[in-house]
Parts: C-alpha cells; structure tokens; sequence
C-alpha cells in the first residue's frame, strides 16, 4: 500500500516481500510529516494473506486521514506485529514493534510529501457522524464487505511493464456511512433512508 503523494527518494529503501509480516516503509523517523510511534500509514508492504485476516481496512472513512491508525490496532490485535518485552518494576510488559527498515541515512529526506490541502477541500471533510464513529475500531467493514461493479479494464504498459488498471463503481451504504454520498446530494439523505430498508445499497 503506497501513498501517491509520498515519493521515495533513497536507494537505501527496501521495497523486498515482508516475508516475516508487515513491513513499514515510510517509518516516523523517515517521514517528513508523521513521527509518533504507532503511526503506519504512507508505504506499507504486506501479503494478501495478512491483509485478508484483518478484513483488510475500515470502509467508514471518507476523505484523508486516519485510516491507517485504525488499520495499526487491526494488526495488532492480529499479532502480526513484532513483539517483545520490557521489564518494568521486575514484571515484564509485552511491547509492539513495527518492522521498519534500519539503518538508512536520509533521515526526514527520504521522502518528498506533495499533498496540497488546498487543492483538496474533501480531504479534511467531515460529514454526519463520521469523526465519532471513526474514533472506534470498526468490527463491522473491511475488504469482505466492499461492494463493486468492474465498468471497464483497461490493459497498458508502463516502462516496459504490464499494467491492469481497472474502473470500478463503488456501492455505498447509506446506513453505516452517509457520507458517501456527494455533498449536493445530502438533502436526499431523508428520503433514501426511510424509502428502502436497511442494508440497501
């Protein structure tokens, strides 16, 4: 999983499969923005299968942002995190580590960050309930409940390689996240709601 606007700028990254679980790239000492401990977002290697025992990440986000915090706490709970134990008053505490690459030089210049806030308004966009209902693990949606119709594949190449690029239209539940809908089409919100029963997409 790979930011579009996170570009890499070392040769010292290693972008290897993470055969021992999940592998943080973009890791706070290196990424200009985001320091703090448990912060996972921005390049994140990871198998199918590992993804696939999570339920991959929450469907209750809407804009940019936060996500990658909750999907922290979904591989934790799994324990594909690394972990250890610290001795605190002679009783050992287990720890949770992040793999993450070591021993690379470029420090906070290893990336260059191009997200414009201003260009995107919807990006820091809060609709309905979202910020209370995003503040909690969500046990309910993941990647077994995303609901898709595939419109057109597109087959290109991209330096030399082969590429599979896929147009695909999103169903949304208006239930469990309102904010799908676009923002002119909020005043329907009412009608939708009371004219179809639950679960209706």
């Amino acid at each position: 999983m790979h930011d579009v606007d996170l570009l890499p700028l070392s040769d010292q990254l290693d972008y290897s499969y993470p055969q021992s679980g999940p592998f943080h790239i973009a890791a706070p000492s290196l990424h200009p923005l985001y320091h703090y401990p448990t912060f996972i977002g921005g390049i994140l290697l990871i198998t199918k299968e590992h993804f696939s025992l999570v339920n991959g990440l929450s469907n209750r986000y809407y804009g940019w942002g936060r996500e990658d915090d909750e999907f922290y706490v979904r591989l934790k709970k799994a324990g594909l995190l690394k972990t250890g134990y610290i001795t605190m008053n002679e009783s050992q505490t287990v720890a949770y580590e992040i793999r993450r690459p070591q021993n690379v030089s470029t420090g906070l210049n290893t990336f260059k960050h191009i997200h414009e806030k201003q260009r995107r308004p919807r990006d820091s966009s809060n609709f309905f309930d979202q910020k209370a209902k995003t503040n909690k693990l969500d046990r309910e949606t993941g990647v077994s409940t995303v609901k898709y119709d595939v419109k057109a594949t597109h087959h290109v190449m991209l330096d030399g390689a082969p590429v599979t690029v896929l147009d695909v239209k999103l169903s949304c539940d208006y239930m469990k996240t309102p904010w799908c809908l676009k923002k002119e089409d909020h005043y329907l919100l009412d009608s939708v709601i009371t004219q179809h029963p639950p679960g209706h997409r």
